[in-house]
């Protein structure tokens, strides 16, 4: 086996794990940015004056943005390994 087919195994397959990844976040993100959304209205009506500076909207880009990052690695990790493998798959 040669240096370009290991890496490239080794690379497709950290980017599946974390296409993955960012896939199975990014659904739990749609249930648990709603309830993020309602725990925050119910704590500002109840006065919790301490979690009132934290904006409930905030927290879910937040959320967003460092399983946008998952992806992102995942997906370039991928094609970075097919590039390496496009000729190895003989």
């Amino acid at each position: 086996m040669n240096f370009k087919r290991t890496w490239g195994y080794i690379s497709l397959l950290l980017g599946l794990v974390s296409l993955m990844c960012g896939g199975v976040a990014f659904a739990g993100l749609l249930g648990s940015s709603h309830v993020i959304v309602e725990v925050g209205d119910v704590m500002m009506k109840g006065g919790a004056d301490a979690l009132a500076q934290v904006s409930p909207e905030q927290t879910v880009a937040e959320m967003k943005s460092k399983y946008q990052m998952i992806v992102s690695a995942g997906g370039i990790l991928f094609f970075v390994g097919a590039w390496m493998m496009r000729d190895q798959w003989d």
